[in-house]
């Protein structure tokens, strides 16, 4: 029997928390100079690689985690967590509306990721960030998901 392909979520503090250095500008070359702030990686997925993989298997995870405004004033109406740079793992937007001055919100990204869009050895971020959907406009950090491919 052939096994389905599973992410493996796990703990990494070399994988968690700020992103700084040239791995930041890295991530961030290419996108609006609006983007050039702050960027947090929420986590890695691990998928495993070879025979039990195949190119066409689709595994859903999720990344759950608290978003803050820090700021002194409410978000616009019309903030969202948007897509913008990497694989969207089905996960193009999410509309998240005014956030008062130190508010926080509880947030849980469904994603799912494609066999296909998985190289061994190979961390693939992919980012999302805070913008007002009616100016174009980033007004936070930019959050990131990293995938990876693993012999198992």
């Amino acid at each position: 029997a052939t096994e389905a392909a599973q992410a493996v979520l796990f703990e990494d503090d070399s994988a968690r928390g700020a992103i700084a250095g040239d791995k930041l500008q890295a991530l961030l070359h290419g996108l609006p100079a609006a983007a050039a702030g702050a960027a947090f990686c929420l986590g890695r997925a691990a998928m495993p690689m070879g025979a039990a993989a195949t190119e066409d298997a689709s595994v859903p995870f999720s990344v759950s985690f608290v978003l803050q405004n820090d700021g002194a004033v409410a978000w616009p109406t019309s903030a969202a967590l948007v897509h913008i740079a990497g694989d969207d793992f089905g996960f193009p937007m999410l509309e998240l509306g005014p956030l008062g001055a130190g508010e926080a919100a509880q947030l849980v990204m469904d994603l799912t990721v494609h066999s296909s869009n998985v190289r061994h050895g190979l961390v693939a971020p992919s980012a999302w960030a805070l913008i007002d959907t009616a100016s174009g406009e980033i007004f936070g950090p930019v959050l990131t998901v990293e995938v990876v491919g693993f012999s198992p």
